[in-house]
């Protein structure tokens, strides 16, 4: 039998599949500006990451089910729904395990600055089926090597970071916005990449069934990972910005020139090092969460049969791992910004169906008999306000919810209607499929499978 993950690696391993490093968001520096950047970066955590992490927190110490978001969502509202939970996220982690490939290969260009698109992408398969590999032999491995790549990560940002502070001869914050913009134009310029930055706190919901203590395990990862992360993107950026400046000229793979500028050739070799092993550990733990969605699905006779087959050793969806790298492979011919117009979309979709989940769970709990008692001793957290206080926390998460999916559709004061057919069709993927593989004829399993300590 498969050895399940700690408490300690999942607090890494949370922290890899949301953040992993600063990595990726030198776009925003130069689009919106160095201080609007930095003050998305502030506020973002308290009005969108905190309360998706709250919202994740309490459903898996309550309900530390195998499927997580997906699970949630059906036992609140009903196969459809929880299939367009699970369908959503699924294509969400789909397109923003294609960002982390295409950043590996960005990073690359650090050493072969001419690399061509082709060898790009066929770089970037590599690294997918490398890390599909490591996700067939089980949950131990990746938990392990998150915790390793992790401290790796740290060091160039450490060293950058003393360094930015230490010839600090810039204010971060000067221009506030590009001169370009408004300061709502500059906010809704980065918002996009923004919250694919402060995304990913449900993506290990969906293998509670491969955690030691779930209940317990979950909030303590989660309350150590936010923090974790808003400072991994506020403090180097900073630095940066104040020891380096040139923010006009921030783009991909920028941490990687300024800590050239700050600290030598050899800073900037370990910057573009790390943004490789960023990348790779982003996408192992993401394809993590990803591959026991068609799983648990499977298993709820909403998903082809084919996918609930697992290894018989490790216990890894085999199929479900094959066909996400089949599917990613193509995936990552594409742009870097196409990938993450992508993933903002369908992302915050499936976050209100979280909330809302949540909402109408707290008013009408499902039976113990269906899902089973949480596991560890004590009574499991609960976000301490009643159901009018989490909706009145939600408000700005929808709020931008808004923003996000119009961003997608709007481009320089036009409305682009291909990009909106594109979004229509990606939509209307769910239903279809939903049609096309639910099985609701046939003898299924129980609403969800509660983990055991």
């Amino acid at each position: 039998m498969a050895r399940k993950a700690t408490t300690l690696q999942l607090v890494f391993m949370t922290y890899s599949v949301i953040c992993s490093g600063a990595y990726g968001l030198e776009e925003m520096i130069s689009g919106s500006g160095p201080g609007m950047a930095l003050l998305t970066f502030m506020i973002l955590p308290f009005i969108w990451a905190v309360p998706v992490a709250l919202a994740c927190a309490e459903l898996s110490a309550r309900y530390p089910v195998e499927g997580g978001y997906y699970r949630w969502a059906r036992m609140a509202f009903g196969d459809f729904t929880g299939y367009m939970a699970g369908w959503l996220v699924w294509l969400a982690n789909l397109a923003t395990n294609g960002t982390f490939a295409v950043l590996f290969s960005n990073y690359l260009r650090y050493w072969i600055p001419d690399l061509s698109h082709s060898w790009n992408w066929f770089i970037a398969a590599v690294v997918i089926w490398v890390t599909v590999y490591l996700n067939w032999r089980g949950i131990r491995p990746v938990g392990t090597t998150s915790i390793i790549l992790t401290v790796l990560i740290f060091l160039p940002f450490l060293g950058l970071t003393l360094l930015g502070l230490f010839h600090w001869q810039f204010n971060p914050f000067v221009p506030f916005v590009a001169p370009d913009k408004g300061p709502l134009q500059a906010f809704a310029a980065g918002l996009g990449i923004a919250i694919w930055l402060y995304s990913g706190y449900e993506k290990l919901t969906t293998n509670a069934g491969e955690v030691e203590n779930p209940s317990r395990a979950f909030p303590i990862a989660l309350a150590i990972s936010l923090p974790m992360t808003a400072g991994s993107y506020i403090i180097p950026t900073f630095a940066a910005l104040a020891g380096h400046g040139h923010w006009s000229e921030w783009g991909e793979s920028y941490f990687s020139v300024a800590a050239k500028a700050l600290g030598g050739p050899a800073l900037g070799m370990a910057m573009a090092a790390g943004g490789m092993i960023s990348s790779t550990c982003l996408l192992m733990v993401t394809i993590l969460g990803q591959s026991r969605l068609p799983m648990v699905m499977a298993e709820d006779r909403l998903f082809p049969k084919v996918f609930a087959r697992t290894h018989p050793r490790f216990g890894t969806p085999t199929v479900s791992l094959l066909v996400g790298g089949l599917v990613l492979t193509p995936l990552v011919y594409g742009k870097f910004s196409y990938l993450t117009a992508m993933f903002s979309m369908v992302q915050v979709l499936a976050y209100l169906l979280i909330f809302a989940a949540l909402l109408r769970l707290r008013k009408h709990p499902p039976s113990s008999a269906a899902v089973g008692e949480p596991a560890g001793p004590g009574a499991p957290f609960r976000i301490p306000l009643g159901t009018a206080g989490i909706a009145i926390m939600i408000v700005p998460s929808v709020i931008l919810s808004g923003l996000a999916i119009a961003q997608t559709v709007w481009h320089d004061g036009a409305f682009d209607r291909w990009q909106a057919v594109i979004d229509c069709l990606v939509l209307a993927s769910g239903p279809l499929t939903y049609l096309l593989f639910s099985r609701r004829g046939r003898p299924g399993v129980e609403v969800a499978r509660a983990s055991q300590p």
